[in-house]
């Protein structure tokens, strides 16, 4: 069985349809069991959805883009 910890890790991949059925099966299995974890998938949905319209149609500031990717480059292995 999938810890909540193994949802996060695996999370993009199962959304993005690459991960093996056995292991989408088994997460899929997790949510079931675990309404926080299936809260966490649903507010990462809409949030990457938002991201994604928001960002296409909205010009970011350089400073505000480079502060992002420092702030994603120091905390990627976090």
């Amino acid at each position: 069985m999938i810890c909540c910890k193994e949802c996060l890790e695996l999370l993009h991949d199962y959304l993005e349809g690459d991960l093996q059925p056995e292991v989408s099966t088994s997460l899929e299995e997790h949510f079931e069991d675990c309404p926080p974890c299936i809260a966490f998938v649903n507010t990462y949905k809409s949030t990457t959805h938002l991201c994604k319209t928001t960002l296409n149609s909205t010009e970011i500031p350089d400073i505000v883009k480079e502060r992002l990717k420092e702030f994603v480059d120091k905390n990627k292995n976090a």
